[in-house]
């Protein structure tokens, strides 16, 4: 089957995450609270100021600190991100999303007003819809977004847990490691 849609995460894709550096810093039991906390706030249950305030209350920093630290582990893709830019000019019939874990208020940060709209035609995030990846419905919803079905679908993740759930909602899965191999891949399903 023909792929119609192109999903991106954001963070491990577009942008480099912050989470993870967390927890490779914390102790055992604050491995732990940070997973909690990162759930909590991907799913909307808590805001991002009290994310970065349980963050750093787990690390003994100031909440200043704690957003300046978040904000220097988000590096942006921007080969990747130009990269999309141009598959849009490309394939004028193909669709694209962003599909995220992600709590309200963070992507103001990393993306220009309008810029997400230039690159996607739909982007579903976890804390607006309280379900998160790799829930297999959180991808089904995203196809029912775009229009398209499940199986003409392509995620990109760099989770190996997320890739999967997208499999049982019924999309390919690509499993992103690097730019070019992504690039490369990409154009091989496109071009099919």
């Amino acid at each position: 089957m023909a792929i119609k849609a192109v999903i991106f995460d954001c963070f491990g894709v577009l942008y480099g995450g912050s989470i993870d550096t967390l927890i490779r810093m914390a102790e055992p039991e604050g491995k732990v609270m940070l997973r909690d906390l990162s759930k909590q706030h991907d799913y909307g249950f808590i805001s991002g100021s009290e994310y970065e305030s349980g963050i750093a209350e787990l690390f003994g920093w100031t909440q200043q600190q704690t957003h300046d630290f978040l904000m220097h582990k988000r590096i942006r893709n921007e080969e990747l991100i130009n990269y999309i830019v141009n598959l849009r000019q490309q394939y004028a019939n193909l669709k694209m999303a962003m599909l995220s874990n992600v709590g309200g208020g963070t992507l103001e940060y990393l993306f220009a007003p309008g810029e997400l709209e230039k690159m996607f035609d739909v982007c579903v995030l976890s804390y607006e819809e309280s379900l998160a990846k790799p829930n297999p419905e959180i991808f089904t919803l995203t196809a029912d977004r775009l229009g398209v079905a499940a199986s003409e679908c392509v995620m990109i993740d760099d989770r190996v847990e997320n890739c999967e759930g997208a499999e049982v909602a019924g999309m390919m899965a690509l499993q992103y490691t690097d730019n070019e191999l992504l690039i490369k891949r990409l154009n091989a399903l496109l071009e099919a």
